[in-house]
């Protein structure tokens, strides 16, 4: 992964870039560097990551270097271990962490990582191959279901996502995005079901084949994944979200937070912030679904501190963040 994305953001680039004027030294030393988490190729914390991290470097002078992970849990355990000081989650993984429910943590609460701002949010993507037959998640009983790279929130979430519906497959196999699509339509593997802002990269191209099958839920199954599970919420795939979508089709969905290690010093959590609130535009040209405002109350519902550097960001952006959601 490049440390910029010109082609990306090409266009964004003559787009005027919002800079805060820092007025004083920051109390606290700033580095010279930060290691930035970022994501799987074919997913969209790959894209999302890069592009932020040219918005951090333009505002504060810092270099930003990309670690290459799967993803959400990815990322917090290597803030967590002070490899990294940004990186990026899905609520519901980041609740594992703080909670220690998840099994990727061992049963240890997280305490080394804070949300610094909502991105985007994701959704649930189901799919299988059109020549499967399987368009109901309760055919996915005893099958081999792919979710993803290790460290991604779909491989961290969907097995607890089908076992709360009562839906036990045979095994969930982790793995590159699209290399899981590719075994999927030969047929090695009987559905795909990752998380991420959809389209999915990985999902668009076998799409518009007309090969894939999206795999929905009910009003109930999303309401009881959403009760069962932290961080998550229903909603849907709208209409035309694939090619030869016609309908729209629910699921559940979790917000993606950006978070920083707790002892980043708060003028520049506050920094690293801003920049990507006044350039949600910028955002948007990385992946559309960031260049929308996103609520911070699913953040914190979920039992998400915000660092307080990114507290006088968000609220001189116009955001109101209870002080019990600030934790230093």
């Amino acid at each position: 992964m490049s440390l910029t994305r010109r082609g990306l953001l090409g266009a964004g680039l003559a787009l005027p870039f919002a800079r805060s004027s820092l007025a004083a030294p920051p109390a606290a030393p700033w580095p010279g560097a930060l290691v930035m988490g970022t994501g799987a190729p074919g997913g969209a914390f790959a894209i999302f990551a890069p592009a932020w991290g040219e918005l951090v470097q333009r505002e504060t002078g810092i270099d930003i270097a990309y670690r290459t992970t799967g993803g959400s849990s990815a990322d917090l355990l290597l803030i967590e271990e002070g490899k990294a000081q940004l990186g990026i989650s899905s609520t519901a993984v980041a609740a594992q962490g703080r909670s220690g429910q998840g099994g990727w943590t061992a049963g240890v609460k997280l305490n080394g990582f804070r949300a610094l701002f909502p991105a985007y949010a994701s959704s649930l993507q189901i799919v299988a191959s059109t020549k499967a037959g399987v368009r109901e998640l309760a055919q996915l009983q005893g099958q081999v279901v792919g979710v993803g790279p290790d460290g991604s929130s779909s491989a961290d979430t969907v097995k607890q996502i089908l076992t709360a519906l009562g839906v036990a497959p045979a095994r969930v196999v982790m793995g590159d995005y699209q290399q899981q699509v590719l075994a999927m339509l030969k047929g090695d593997l009987a559905a795909c079901a990752f998380i991420g802002a959809p389209p999915l990269p990985a999902l668009s191209a076998a799409a518009m084949g007309r090969r894939l099958a999206l795999i929905g839920m009910s009003a109930a199954q999303s309401a009881q994944v959403a009760h069962k599970l932290p961080g998550f919420f229903r909603t849907v795939l709208s209409a035309d979200t694939f090619p030869g979508q016609s309908v729209n089709v629910g699921t559940v969905g979790t917000s993606n937070v950006a978070v920083c290690a707790t002892d980043l010093p708060d003028s520049l959590a506050e920094a690293v912030t801003g920049a990507a609130l006044k350039n949600r535009r910028l955002l948007g040209v990385a992946v559309p679904a960031a260049g929308h405002a996103q609520e911070l109350a699913p953040i914190y519902a979920a039992g998400i501190p915000f660092h307080p550097g990114a507290a006088r960001a968000l609220r001189k952006a116009g955001f109101r963040l209870p002080q019990k959601a600030v934790q230093a």
